[in-house]
């Protein structure tokens, strides 16, 4: 028997159980109609050039993203680089909007804080994550404010409006407020959804084979066809509300926030996103992953800087972990 059977058996196991669960609600067509219940579904349509100016009227589009990179052994001999972008269409000159900066528990500023969680009984990767997540949303709330400077026709965030919500409450609102009073549509792109509201809403948690969380993206896998949206039809409505579109042939959906005060406005700037998708790709407005590709630090950028600014020894007592010396 080798060593790796076990988990080829484990696997297999794993596959049955995966078969099974996507059988939930019957086929793509049953869990259509189920869902035709308490939503609907809209085509969306590809704008011609022409349209596209119309929509924009001669204002930019704006992306925002944001990029994290880690470095270091085990807490607190951490350290983490941020940084958050606001880039503008040509109609803005190309403008770009930087934010930057770095974690660490081992920095004075952060260790009052990082002590008060720990006090409190969350361990201390718990509080790391934690506190990163809220500094990457910070960051990114601050470019997106700034940007509305810029008189965006669209502001498209990567990412959803809770997060920045959660970690940004004050930014937020200051961001939210802005852009309705500056006429800017703002919009919130969530390419790995981990939301689990369609589960109750749409009865899957009736079926006996349910697993006790059940996410939208597997729910809605396969079921919308390509430039289609889909959106319940709530009767309580707040602040900003969530639709889920399939802007690509991949049949994974992507989530789409939106301030209810701009719902007018949604369905051209919905249909412009799905004209500058690739059709063959993942189904990211194109414009989203030029953000992303220039935000992102790299690995190699990180070990330039550590050796650009810190002393070598200083770098191997507190950061270097010593599997990075391994020889195998």
């Amino acid at each position: 028997m080798l060593p790796e059977d076990k988990l080829l058996d484990e696997l297999k196991g794993l596959n049955t159980y995966l078969e099974n669960r996507s059988r939930i609600g019957g086929t793509n067509r049953e869990r259509r109609r189920r869902a035709e219940q308490r939503g609907m579904f809209t085509p969306l349509c590809r704008l011609s050039g022409k349209e596209i100016s119309s929509f924009f009227q001669g204002r930019p589009l704006v992306g925002v993203d944001g990029s994290l990179v880690n470095y270091g052994a085990s807490y607190p001999y951490l350290l983490t680089f941020f940084r958050a972008l606001a880039y503008a269409s040509s109609a803005g000159g190309h403008k770009r909007i930087w934010e930057q900066e770095i974690f660490s528990p081992l920095l004075p500023r952060y260790q009052q804080v990082i002590n008060k969680h720990l006090t409190g009984g969350k361990a201390p990767e718990e509080v790391v994550a934690h506190l990163r997540w809220g500094i990457l949303a910070q960051i990114e709330s601050k470019v997106a404010l700034q940007a509305v400077s810029l008189n965006p026709r669209l502001l498209l965030l990567d990412g959803g409006f809770d997060r920045l919500k959660k970690h940004a409450p004050d930014i937020w609102n200051e961001l939210k407020a802005a852009a309705l009073k500056e006429d800017v549509l703002l919009l919130g792109v969530t390419e790995e959804i981990a939301s689990c509201s369609l589960m109750k809403i749409l009865g899957f948690d009736g079926d006996p084979l349910c697993p006790a969380v059940m996410g939208d993206r597997e729910i809605l896998f396969g079921m919308l066809h390509p430039g289609e949206i889909y959106q319940l039809q709530e009767k309580a409505r707040g602040e900003k509300e969530r639709l889920y579109v399939r802007f690509a042939g991949h049949p994974q959906v992507v989530a789409v926030d939106y301030l209810t005060d701009q719902e007018r406005e949604l369905e051209p700037a919905l249909n412009f996103l799905y004209s500058i998708t690739p059709a063959h790709g993942r189904g990211i407005p194109l414009w989203l992953d030029v953000v992303d590709a220039e935000v992102r630090l790299s690995r190699e950028q990180v070990e330039a800087m550590i050796t650009a600014c810190l002393d070598p020894a200083m770098v191997e007592v507190f950061l270097r972990p010593l599997r990075a010396n391994r020889e195998l």
